[in-house]
């Protein structure tokens, strides 16, 4: 019998279905009280056939069991954990998973999130040396994606003032993305924290950066 936690980590990392049909799994197990009778909960979320076929195929596969066990040995958050950031549960489809490294308690600073070029410009790098370290001193989180260009900096400036910064990434938290960043990941995680919706060893594909997006807003 899978306990909740177990369902959502399982649910999160099933390949062939999106996620918000996994949402919507995920709320029919909590309207009916049941995380195990699979064929039940895909009739109740009215997924079509095609994604119950890939949901009951990829359930039970070696490939997901093994998924399961690499990344259940590395800390995460579920949506119904009291930690999971409570702004990040109202989104439309939030992340069932968050997968993470670092210092949790920065979930409870107040948050600045930085979205800019990866071909920084001239002014806005004088922008952020302006603003960054203002921002970090009053212990405000600076939250980017640890991509080139304004996001790096920004994650630079914070750890350089002593502030806290959380990066999100669009990868398994085992990769970094771009791979001259990796060095930047890892002060971040040390001093800050990484977040990921993604499972150890997950690429860093397209369409997982507007995914990402979401959890910097």
């Amino acid at each position: 019998m899978l306990t909740v936690r177990d369902f959502l980590l399982r649910l999160s990392l099933c390949r062939g279905i999106g996620r918000v049909s996994k949402v919507r799994l995920w709320r029919a197990a909590v309207a009916h009280r049941n995380f195990n009778d699979l064929p039940a909960l895909a009739t109740a979320a009215q997924l079509g056939p095609s994604s119950q076929a890939a949901l009951l195929n990829n359930w039970a596969s070696d490939q997901l069991q093994a998924a399961v066990e690499v990344n259940q040995e590395s800390p995460y958050l579920t949506v119904v954990d009291d930690e999971y950031p409570p702004q990040l549960r109202e989104t439309f489809c939030p992340p069932l998973v968050l997968f993470y490294t670092g210092n949790l308690d920065l979930l409870r600073c107040p948050m600045l999130a930085v979205v800019g070029a990866r071909d920084m410009s001239a002014y806005g790098e004088t922008v952020l040396r302006g603003l960054i370290p203002q921002v970090s001193k009053r212990q405000i989180a600076v939250v980017s994606g640890l991509a080139r260009g304004i996001d790096g900096m920004s994650h630079r400036l914070a750890l350089a003032s002593g502030g806290p910064t959380i990066g999100i990434v669009g990868c398994g938290l085992n990769r970094s993305y771009p791979p001259e960043n990796r060095q930047l990941q890892a002060d971040v995680a040390k001093q800050g924290l990484v977040l990921s919706e993604y499972g150890q060893g997950e690429p860093p594909l397209a369409f997982h950066f507007p995914e990402r997006n979401r959890k910097k807003h």
